[in-house]
């Protein structure tokens, strides 16, 4: 049951993978049509030829890189399918399901030190230098040139970057101000963690995000989805965001404000135990999202590695939609050829699973507040980095962070503290 059997989630187009149809729906990710499709085996590794399949299917990975109409290392989990979308997967030969350089991991069990391959013959390593050279890289250069990116200067009141509950937060106090606020969002909808359906105790619904929406836009700023900040300075006239133009690949937008407001979430974390890069392994909430949106059940059987009330409520989703699914703790080792197929645990128990959902802490998405000064520093409780940040949420002169971008909290809290920076903000 990798779909729903709702109407809501029937395909209504179909792309070309590899030279066959897979049938989509239009606008869902490109990954999650493959996941629907049972096909989560969609790329091989650049040196040995592992097999690989997405994991966050947020767009914080590159383990869903592909060829889309002809250019090369597209992430497959923020391209929407159309009908007659073309995809190739990368860094194989006769395609990633039977890749036949997928001999060299087996031909290599000790691995390959290109300083020291074929050195026996001066002829040898000549060709053995010749063939690496041509297998290296991530894919094929493109079809055509691309043109280089014309650019546009802008100016608004104030940057929020990212919509989840802090965002959100942050961009509604700043509207509430009289500020011309531009929202940004990396991803195809509003909400950030707020998508996932988890309904943990004082979420704030989704329906938020379109009443602060409207807030934004009647104040007369701007709300851009697929619009990710790549770059962010300051100097004496304040910041500078950097921002794809959303169906213009050929513009970049930037933007000049004196206030920024950071609230980029959290990146899934690929979990540390041998097999950890089988397809079927993903993170937790990039799961969910593709359940609640799209209808899409990775598989029939999963394990939900984490502890602590999202992982509880991560199982109880994935449960409830159909799934059998074990909540554990610790995972020794995962099993399987072109994807996951079963997992010991720390206790030595053996599960059959076709995948994982990855629910233990997340990383701070830092390096925009890094790049505008703020200090980052190890959390202990959690082992990742995270920003420092004032009460109000000040990391930088005109510049704010808020959220899980400063740590481990609840969406309500995240919330509260984007409001605590958006009205800071205001005042600056």
């Amino acid at each position: 049951m990798p779909r729903l059997p709702d109407p809501r989630f029937a395909a209504d187009c179909a792309i070309t993978v590899d030279g066959k149809r897979v049938p989509a729906r239009m606008g869902e990710s490109i990954t999650s049509a493959l996941l629907a499709a049972g096909r989560p085996l969609l790329a091989r590794s650049a040196k040995y030829h592992r097999p690989r399949g997405p994991f966050c299917l947020q767009g914080s990975c590159s383990a869903c890189l592909v060829r889309v109409d002809g250019v090369p290392n597209v992430r497959a989990c923020e391209t929407p399918c159309k009908d007659g979308l073309v995809v190739e997967t990368q860094n194989a030969m006769g395609g990633a399901a039977r890749d036949l350089l997928g001999a060299i991991d087996v031909l290599t069990p000790g691995g390959i030190d290109h300083h020291h391959m074929a050195t026996w013959s001066q002829v040898a390593n000549r060709l053995a230098v010749s063939a690496s050279r041509k297998l290296a890289g991530l894919g094929l250069l493109p079809e055509a040139v691309e043109p280089r990116w014309a650019t546009s200067d802008e100016r608004f009141d104030a940057v929020v970057v990212g919509s989840g509950p802090a965002g959100l937060g942050a961009a509604q106090a700043l509207a509430a101000a009289g500020k011309q606020v531009l929202l940004l969002e990396r991803e195809g909808r509003l909400g950030g963690r707020l998508r996932c359906g988890l309904d943990l105790e004082g979420d704030p619904p989704l329906a938020w995000a379109d009443e602060v929406a409207a807030a934004v836009r009647a104040a007369g700023g701007e709300v851009a989805t697929r619009a990710p900040a790549i770059g962010l300075w300051r100097d004496h006239e304040g910041a500078l965001v950097a921002v794809p133009a959303r169906g213009d690949a050929k513009r970049m937008r930037l933007v000049r404000t004196p206030r920024v407001v950071l609230a980029g979430g959290t990146w899934a974390q690929p979990p540390l135990f041998e097999g950890n890069d089988l397809p079927g392994v993903h993170g937790a909430r990039g799961l969910c999202t593709a359940l609640v949106e799209d209808g899409v059940l990775a598989a029939e059987r999963i394990a939900v590695l984490g502890a602590g009330p999202e992982a509880e409520a991560v199982a109880r989703k994935l449960s409830g939609a159909g799934a059998q699914v074990e909540l554990v703790g610790a995972i020794a080792r995962a099993h399987g050829r072109g994807g996951v197929a079963a997992v010991t645990l720390e206790d030595e128990r053996s599960l059959k699973v076709e995948a994982v959902a990855v629910a233990t802490p997340r990383q701070p998405a830092y390096e925009l507040a890094r790049e505008a000064g703020a200090r980052v520093v190890l959390d202990a409780a959690s082992g990742r980095y995270r920003v420092e940040a004032e009460e109000d949420g000040a990391v930088a002169p005109g510049t704010f962070a808020a959220g899980e971008l400063t740590g481990p909290c609840s969406a309500r809290e995240a919330a509260k503290a984007g409001r605590r920076a958006g009205e800071a903000a205001a005042r600056g």
